[in-house]
């Protein structure tokens, strides 16, 4: 389990943002017309938790050639996702509608210099789905009278009650003119997978350049063990949890019995 980079990684990041900097200076010196506005880097691009795991954050840091905002958001793994919606009926709560949609992302969040608000207009906002209120969750098949923004809402408020959307972009803090920096926060059950770190500069409401920047989250461990048996060999690992549960039904009412 990799938690927040220590001091030599805190270092390591600085000398970094350094280098970033005298890079934007030597490039400009060079080929101006080649020149690239932004870069990016985090501190950690792999990530590997347990059971163990209580969640981490990791540090996203960048440096700009021209004075600007930045938005960053974080957003994976993607799969498709059933809401679905209760109903009473005979006094009994059961599943009577639901929707399924596609490509749902499992985590995502923004970062921001200033309110997005004021740095992107409307339109580029919805354009670019730059806040998890924006993300377009197309539908695949729904079984419903009802609106699918409800459904949309609904599995927007359950990720945000796990951590795993923020309505609210959290905050690039600009170092000095040049530098910025921003923290990821992950929470204990971030789900595994490939994610996609973007970053735009913008000036004057438009989006001058783009950076991305890729972040495994991977489980290890005891848990990996058991993760890759379970993906191997589906039908022996249903053999043995079966089992399992089996014999740990039958010690409970050993142990029930001889209380």
């Amino acid at each position: 389990m990799k938690r927040a980079p220590g001091l030599a990684r805190i270092a390591l990041a600085l000398g970094l943002m350094a280098w970033f900097a005298a890079g934007v200076s030597a490039t400009q010196a060079v080929a101006a017309e080649h020149e690239e506005p932004l870069l990016i880097a985090l501190s950690t691009q792999r990530i590997e938790i347990d059971s163990s795991f209580a969640g981490t954050s990791i540090i996203l840091f960048g440096a700009t050639d021209v004075a600007g905002d930045v938005v960053i958001s974080v957003r994976g793994p993607e799969e498709p996702v059933v809401v679905r919606r209760k109903r009473q009926s005979a006094g009994v709560w059961i599943n009577r509608e639901a929707i399924a949609f596609r490509n749902v992302p499992g985590y995502y969040t923004v970062a921001a210099s200033r309110p997005l608000e004021e740095i992107v207009p409307a339109e580029l906002l919805d354009r670019a789905q730059l806040g998890s209120d924006r993300l377009l969750l197309e539908v695949i098949w729904f079984e419903t009278p009802g609106d699918a923004d409800d459904f949309r809402a609904a599995l927007h408020r359950h990720r945000e009650r796990d951590s795993l959307y923020r309505s609210e972009p959290a905050v690039i803090d600009f170092i000095d003119e040049r530098l910025f920096r921003t923290e990821i926060e992950l929470p204990a059950h971030v789900p595994t997978g490939e994610y996609t770190v973007e970053a735009l500069l913008v000036v004057d409401g438009e989006v001058l350049s783009t950076r991305t920047a890729a972040l495994s989250i991977e489980k290890g461990g005891f848990s990996a063990d058991i993760f890759a048996f379970a993906r191997e060999d589906e039908a022996l690992y249903g053999i043995v949890a079966i089992a399992l549960a089996l014999v740990a039904g039958w010690l409970g009412s050993f142990a029930f019995r001889k209380g």
